[in-house]
């Protein structure tokens, strides 16, 4: 049976709605759309059993404490878990991953090591740098290239010391599978706890924890089409049975005393508070649904949609492809040396194309491999041909704009004003007119990315203290008062960040104190329609622009 993405989409309201028809989704490795099932099986919680659960004896408490035990036992066959008390509810994959660094490590001596990989998400690497540094213990890594880890050599940094190895099933930047039956292989025999963050391939394969090995396995629902605020957790039930809970209070005791407590069996011991109920009970509509869809049907659309784009893209001149085609779990990641990520990502953003700019959370793995941020689009089973034909689309048409601007005839000269190690841009040839005059933003985004060529290169502002906090993308802000008149200069990687920038330095530069408001520069925002087009990141940037400006001007002259 041929697996159709067009009547799978189908099933996602969001994808119904007027604004979002002609939306195209591929921020999926982020988070992925919520089928309608889900969205009614949290509707149907709060109407019919709405109640705290296990402690109260009503019918309505009876009826969640069923549901969750329910979706307990579904997760625990979602997972290939061999028991319910293998499984705790978490608030998402990073509260899963902090609680097992805290109760694992509690259990280790001073100099024990933790493995790790560079190119883990910051929720698989923050939680056991906070803990080795409370415990005295070593992280070391496994060797890279580039920042790729190579698991082939993981026994050249396995020691008799090595007590846990926590790494990544699957990169949620590069989109990289790791090799688990050799992994499983190399650590076999060894006196260790095996985690993996799953967090990715839970959204595109079937996890068998058993057939894998692994000690712990923790992964998000909203990563495969389940609600938000709600994780798992996998634990070998004789591993669980024996570690320290992470949090205490209700729902994790048993008896309380004034100066001890005993707390709970599993897998209750780690579930202190009041649970994500109305968010487990959406889990539990998901599993169902998963239950009922043919999963390597999806799984091998998905695996054509990211061949077929990483194809595309290749052939796009100068565009560097940071994934691979093979073994990959349906993400593409890319950059281009000429042209900032953030500003194709909003250009897509205009043409209703939604992708992920950015470090991703794995900013070691980035850096290892020459780059701060790039452009990720991610696949998930309701995406078409035609998205990914979109997309292509939509990249392919702003290189050819911006390379069409760089080879047109150049702006007429600017002159610079040399103040002091900056020189500031003379903008009085930019007219903002020229924005009012055009209906679309497309129009004004070019125009835009057009004022980004008066703004010139500045290394010497390029520097920590000038960093204006808030941007979407970096940019340094300097100013100086000459013959009571504000001079400012400005730069930035990215050139929608620079047109922006421009903007805002045609109404302050060389004005005298008090001539202009913010309020008068939040009304012209909102007069050309920028608020509106751009993300809310990138209207902060411009606000924080305008409020370093702004906090410049009153400093005291020195």
């Amino acid at each position: 049976m041929t697996f159709s993405a067009e009547e799978f989409k189908q099933r996602f309201p969001l994808f119904q709605q007027n604004e979002n028809r002609d939306l195209v989704y591929l921020d999926n490795a982020a988070t992925t759309q919520k089928p309608a099932c889900v969205i009614e099986g949290i509707s149907e919680f709060y109407l019919h059993a709405n109640a705290n659960t296990h402690r109260s004896s009503h019918r309505l408490a009876r009826r969640a404490t069923e549901m969750v035990e329910e979706v307990r036992r579904d997760a625990a066959g979602f997972l290939g878990a061999q028991s319910p008390r293998e499984v705790i509810f978490t608030r998402g994959a990073t509260e899963g991953l902090n609680l097992l660094a805290n109760s694992l490590c509690a259990t280790l001596a001073a100099g024990d090591e933790i493995l790790l990989s560079t190119a883990e998400h910051h929720a698989n690497l923050v939680p056991w740098q906070m803990m080795a540094e409370r415990y005295n213990l070593q992280l070391r890594f496994v060797p890279d290239e580039r920042g790729v880890p190579n698991f082939a050599r993981i026994g050249e940094v396995l020691t008799s010391r090595t007590r846990i190895v926590s790494v990544t099933a699957g990169s949620n930047a590069l989109g990289f599978r790791t090799d688990l039956q050799a992994l499983r292989k190399a650590l076999s025999g060894r006196d260790l706890m095996w985690v993996l963050d799953g967090a990715q391939l839970a959204a595109h394969e079937i996890v068998d924890v058993a057939e894998i090995g692994c000690d712990f396995f923790v992964c998000s629902a909203h990563k495969f089409y389940g609600p938000t605020g709600i994780g798992l957790v996998f634990g070998r039930e004789a591993v669980l049975a024996g570690l320290p809970p992470w949090q205490g209070g209700g729902e994790m005791i048993t008896s309380v005393d004034l100066l001890a407590s005993e707390f709970a069996d599993l897998p209750h011991r780690f579930e202190a508070g009041t649970s994500s109920l109305a968010a487990i009970a959406g889990l539990g509509a998901c599993l169902k649904f998963l239950g009922c869809c043919d999963r390597a049907a999806m799984a091998r659309h998905e695996q054509g949609l990211q061949q077929y784009l990483h194809d595309r893209l290749a052939q796009i001149p100068e565009l560097v492809l940071l994934s691979h085609s093979h073994s990959n779990l349906g993400i593409v990641t890319f950059s281009h040396p000429r042209y900032a990520a953030i500003d194709l990502a909003q250009w897509l953003d205009g043409r209703d194309i939604a992708v992920r700019v950015g470090h991703h959370c794995a900013q070691p793995l980035l850096r290892a491999a020459g780059h701060t941020a790039t452009v990720r689009a991610s696949f998930a089973a309701y995406n078409t041909r035609q998205d990914a034909e979109r997309f292509v689309a939509g990249v392919e048409e702003f290189f050819a704009q911006l390379d069409a601007e760089d080879t047109s005839e150049p702006l007429p000269a600017i002159p610079v004003t040399t103040v002091r190690d900056w020189v500031t841009d003379d903008l009085s040839t930019l007219e903002v007119d020229a924005l009012r005059s055009r209906k679309t933003w497309q129009d004004r985004y070019r125009i835009l990315m057009g004022w980004a060529k008066t703004i010139s290169r500045k290394d010497s502002i390029r520097r920590e203290q000038n960093l204006v906090r808030g941007c979407e993308s970096s940019a340094w802000l300097v100013h100086r008062c000459e013959g009571g008149k504000h001079l400012f200069a400005l730069d930035s990687d990215s050139r929608i960040v620079k047109g922006l920038g421009a903007l805002l330095l045609t109404q302050l530069s060389g004005q005298p104190t008090g001539r202009v408001s913010r309020a008068e520069l939040e009304a012209l925002f909102e007069e050309l329609g920028l608020a509106q087009q751009l993300s809310e990141s990138r209207s902060n940037g411009f606000r924080a622009l305008m409020e370093r400006a702004f906090t410049l001007m009153s400093e005291p002259a020195g």
